[in-house]
């Protein structure tokens, strides 16, 4: 009989700030200190039975009973956090609606875009001629971005395709990113071909429904990169909820969980339909409403807010304060797109959702990480959050504390790479 396998131990030092994100992760949260707020501490991880890391034991800098390790780690002063996350994107994609911008600031609205053939359908068409090469040069780019300002967990959505072929072209491209990626960023896969009608079934809202259904979702679940999602926009103009209820049994059936686009331009019902289907997140919530919040809070759904696609489209923010108070689990995202929110600032999304979405930084941090994980099914276990026993995935600011993300409007978040580098974490 053998012994126990010898795990190695790295001790973490130098250590300004860390901020575990192991508060609540519901409910108002006035401070750092709630959300899990360490000064000058140290973290000890070892390698776990899978080959990754796992936290063992958080302390201060000065404290006499840290484990004994094999090797230390300094970060310099730095700020430590939980690898940061961003659950929700589009960043697979082709072509530019810059133009279409430009006639939403003249008054045209997202909406009457669509109906005269642009928005999602504009994007669909590029999307369809672009090669395989030309999808990944421009996703990897979008990618770095947001690896540069923390994000160790990114979400991608397909939606761009609407047809077998290239709802499976999209997929493929987030498998390659995924190879790419390996290491620096773990990503998520969503397939969401219930993002608009395609050209060809003008006027068959129901026939192409029919085809997510019995051919689009089958042949994704059949690709090398298999869904963990699928996402439909339950919106007036795109799906009705009696729509989604279909595509979500027949994605349920072939494996996927759910999330959905709900409340972006109205309340249609969406929220407690997802919640009684069990969905994993409910994302937009522009017009949800007193109920809809009530109810989310009593459910494991969580509401994703995604402010930047707000003042992008002049549209007003979800109810962000209110989601927190009354209980909901909320969490951030970028919705990375080319129609609705062409960005990949992390920092952005902060910088908003504290000072238009009246949240603290510590429920604007929380957001994009244990309520993002949680968003995203806690994806190969990671919680979010830097707690003892559970995966070490980690972000590190190259700055003395968070404050300055906050404060510094427009510079994007540094993090450091040294971690990475070394292979921890």
């Amino acid at each position: 009989m053998t012994g126990p396998i010898a795990r190695r131990k790295v001790r973490i030092t130098g250590i300004s700030q860390l901020v575990t994100c192991a508060g609540p992760e519901r409910g108002p949260l006035p401070t750092l200190a709630a959300l899990g707020e360490h000064r000058d501490a140290q973290v000890v991880v070892r390698h776990n039975l899978e080959g990754g890391w796992e936290v063992a034991w958080i302390g201060s800098a000065g404290a006499a009973d840290t484990p004994t390790c094999d090797a230390s780690f300094d970060l310099g002063g730095r700020t430590l956090l939980p690898g940061l996350v961003d659950c929700h994107t589009h960043l697979v994609f082709a072509g530019d609606r810059s133009h279409e911008f430009t006639q939403r600031l003249s008054g045209v609205s997202y909406q009457a875009l669509a109906q005269a053939g642009g928005g999602i359908v504009h994007t669909v068409q590029r999307t369809r001629a672009a090669t395989v090469p030309q999808l990944i040069e421009s996703a990897t780019h979008r990618l770095e971005d947001l690896a540069l300002q923390g994000a160790r967990v990114v979400e991608i959505k397909t939606g761009y395709g609407l047809d077998v072929a290239t709802e499976c072209k999209i997929l493929n491209v987030i498998g390659i990113l995924q190879q790419r990626f390996a290491g620096i960023v773990e990503i998520v896969a969503t397939a969401m071909p219930a993002h608009a009608v395609p050209p060809e079934f003008s006027g068959d809202r129901q026939g192409y429904v029919d085809a997510v259904c019995q051919h689009i979702l089958p042949a994704m679940a059949r690709c090398g990169t298999a869904p963990s999602f699928v996402d439909v926009f339950v919106e007036q103009g795109y799906f009705d909820v009696d729509d989604a209820q279909r595509i979500a049994a027949t994605a349920r059936d072939l494996g996927m969980q759910l999330k959905a686009h709900v409340d972006e331009f109205a309340d249609i019902g969406a929220v407690p339909w997802a919640i009684a289907q069990g969905a994993t997140s409910v994302e937009h919530l522009l017009h949800t409403s007193a109920s809809g919040i009530a109810q989310l809070a009593k459910s494991s759904t969580v509401a994703v807010g995604l402010p930047l696609t707000s003042v992008f489209l002049r549209e007003q923010l979800a109810p962000l304060r209110a989601l927190v108070d009354g209980g909901a689990a909320l969490a951030l995202a970028t919705d990375c797109n080319p129609g609705s929110a062409m960005t990949t600032s992390l920092t952005l999304v902060l910088q908003l959702a504290v000072l238009l979405g009246k949240l603290s930084p510590a429920e604007a941090l929380r957001g994009i990480t244990r309520c993002a994980a949680l968003a995203l099914g806690q994806p190969n276990g990671y919680t979010g959050r830097i707690a003892v026993g559970e995966p070490f995935l980690a972000t590190v600011l190259d700055a003395a504390s968070v404050d300055g993300v906050f404060y510094e409007l427009g510079t994007p978040m540094r993090s450091w790479d040294g971690l990475l580098q070394a292979r921890i974490g």
